[in-house]
Formats: C-alpha cells, sequence, structure tokens
C-alpha cells in the first residue's frame, strides 16, 4: 500500500488518478466527520465533504509533507464546514434557521447532536474533534491554525456553554 506522501507526490506530478485512492481512503472518515458537526444532515454533509476534498487537491502543492495529510485534510474539513455555516447565517433569516426536528441519519446519536446543538460552528468543531475523535489539542490547534491556549480557552468556554444549557 502506497503511502499519503507517494500518493501526494504522484498526484503532483500529474497522476491525478492517484488524487483518487486518497479519497477513497479517506472518505468515510471525512463524511463520518461531517455528519457530526452538521447534526446527521446527510445533504450538508456530503456538500462539506466534497469541498473539503475539492480544497484539498487545490492546495496540494502547498502541502507540507511533514505533516499528516489526515489531519491536514481534517484542517479543512472544519474551515469548510465553518464556510458552510457563514454563508447559511448570510442568507437564511433567524426564523428560517430553525433546525429541523426530524433526524433520519442519526443511528443512535440524537442525544448528542441535541447536545451540541447550542454550540458555535468553531465549539463544534472542537467538541466533536476533542471527545468523538480523542485528538489531543495541540493537534487540534495544528488542524485549525490555533495556538493551544486558544484551542483550550475555547473548548472551556463550550463546556460551560453546555453544562448550563
Amino acid at each position: 500500500m502506497q503511502s499519503d506522501g507517494e500518493l501526494i507526490e504522484r498526484t503532483l506530478k500529474g497522476g491525478d488518478h492517484y488524487y483518487g485512492i486518497l479519497i477513497q481512503r479517506y472518505a468515510d472518515y471525512v463524511f463520518g466527520l461531517c455528519m457530526r458537526l452538521t447534526g446527521g444532515n446527510r445533504a450538508s454533509a456530503e456538500d462539506i465533504s466534497q469541498q473539503s476534498f475539492l480544497k484539498s487537491y487545490k492546495y496540494l502543492k502547498a502541502y507540507d509533507s511533514k505533516q499528516d495529510y489526515k489531519n491536514w485534510l481534517t484542517g479543512i474539513t472544519g474551515n469548510c464546514f465553518k464556510d458552510l455555516r457563514r454563508q447559511e447565517n448570510r442568507y437564511e433569516s433567524l426564523d428560517e434557521r430553525a433546525e429541523p426536528t426530524f433526524y433520519p441519519e442519526l443511528h443512535g446519536n440524537k442525544d448528542f447532536f441535541l447536545l451540541i446543538k447550542p454550540l458555535s460552528a468553531e465549539e463544534k468543531i472542537l467538541v466533536v474533534l476533542k471527545y468523538l475523535y480523542d485528538y489531543q489539542n495541540a493537534d487540534i490547534g495544528a488542524f485549525l491554525g490555533m495556538k493551544l491556549g486558544t484551542v483550550k480557552s475555547k473548548l472551556s468556554r463550550a463546556l460551560d456553554k453546555l453544562r448550563w444549557n
């Protein structure tokens, strides 16, 4: 099996089909992360997943081979989620933004999705990466371009918000 670094190197040399292997390797991971971030909204999760892979491909030349590709892709996915939330907030009135109460894709995760519902997009990303995917704070900071202290303080505020809701 070829390493992520080898596949990226071959893709950059003009072998675009090698990028397809990376997509297959990480599609389930990215989609699962997106499902958790969107509260089980399958259509949004699919959109964010596609955007994540498109942006990853577009900026592949900027990828630092010293960094783990999965971690880099996780950061891109988090940013794509935040971008989608900003777009939704720009075009929808507050009345239209009410999240649906029907969750067809939750499969036993309804309590979790209801728990994180009051969090902002950034807080959801932090909580999901920390407590569902068990990433260390330093890794989360690297994915999202935040300092370690910032990650800790934002996680603390998110947990306080969850305690009081």
